[in-house]
């Protein structure tokens, strides 16, 4: 049966299209007639990674993926789907990790299999890890020296206007007289050192003397020691108690003294007393004739009146 030029026309087209989309795919490293397994991993970040990007294990092509859309929870995490040949079965737990391929920094999937004996199924979703790439590496290690760089610029400008404070006439005359102060303290200090000196040589010539001395007072002190204290404070303390009992006796007027302080009719009595010695003792050094009798004759008075 002879086709027509529009039949032939036709299959020549479609032939032509499913060439063209065929070579399209394997461009992109996809192989179409290849069936595949669907598998998700979910990211926070993928740093640039994009559809048809490569899926390795161990280095070795098995796929590629297929989309990349956001989670359905909103969260902003970014769901990768990774479509892998059928021929490649995913160990429990595998894990898709995102690197740099490249020192372009170009993104693929590395997935490291599970060692269970239980397999993935299709449509499950791989525990997703990142790889620090070359890049962000060297950008966690110079973004320290980068902020050290930057304090330093600002360390060094506040140097440059503190150089230009000084360098100013005034300021210049302040610190040369700054400098004046600091040689007379260093003379001073010069000449306390001369006197310390001095005086740890007087000490050192006087070693044998201090030691004597403190050898005496160790001596002084283990003496101390060694006596009896405590019992000399405790009769101490003892003969001031009976002093303090004495003298609140006197003052309650218990006793001959306490009486002779507290009764001023004794006093008086003696003062009185005192008054009428003194008077006698007068009285018969004025008239001892009134008091003594004595006849040089041995005559008695009597008779001699008569």
């Amino acid at each position: 049966m002879r086709l027509s030029s529009e039949i032939k026309i036709g299959i020549i087209i479609t032939i032509a299209i499913a060439v063209t989309i065929w070579g399209l795919n394997f461009l992109k490293g996809r192989n179409i007639l290849k069936a595949e397994n669907t598998y998700y991993a979910i990211f926070d970040n993928i740093g640039g990674l994009e559809k048809n990007s490569k899926i390795f294990i161990n280095g070795y092509k098995i796929g590629q993926v297929s989309n990349i859309t956001f989670a359905a929870n909103g969260n902003g995490n970014l769901t990768v789907t990774l479509g892998i040949e059928k021929d490649y079965k995913l160990a429990v737990p595998s894990r898709a990790i995102l690197y740099d391929a490249d020192f372009m920094g170009t993104k693929a999937i590395q997935i490291i299999p599970g060692e269970s004996g239980r397999n993935h199924e299709p449509g499950d979703t791989l525990e997703a890890l990142v790889r620090l790439g070359l890049t962000d590496k060297l950008e966690q290690q110079l973004t320290p020296v980068k902020n050290k760089a930057e304090n330093f610029i600002i360390t060094v400008d506040s140097l440059m206007a503190a150089m230009a404070y000084v360098f100013d006439r005034e300021s210049a005359d302040l610190l040369k007289a700054s400098i004046r102060k600091m040689e007379n303290s260093f003379d001073g200090v010069e000449m306390l050192l001369t006197h310390l000196e001095s005086i740890t040589l007087n000490l050192r010539e006087h070693n044998e003397k201090l030691a004597a001395a403190m050898s005496n007072l160790e001596s002084i002190t283990d003496s101390i020691a060694r006596s009896d204290l405590k019992e000399t404070i405790n009769n101490t303390n003892r003969t001031l108690e009976q002093t303090h009992l004495i003298m609140e006796k006197i003052n309650q007027g218990k006793g001959t003294l306490g009486l002779l302080v507290n009764n001023d009719t004794l006093y008086d009595n003696l003062a009185t007393l005192s008054r009428e010695l003194d008077l006698l003792i007068k009285d018969l050094q004025e008239n001892p004739k009134k008091y003594i009798n004595v006849s040089v004759f041995g005559k008695s008075e009597k008779k001699d009146k008569k």
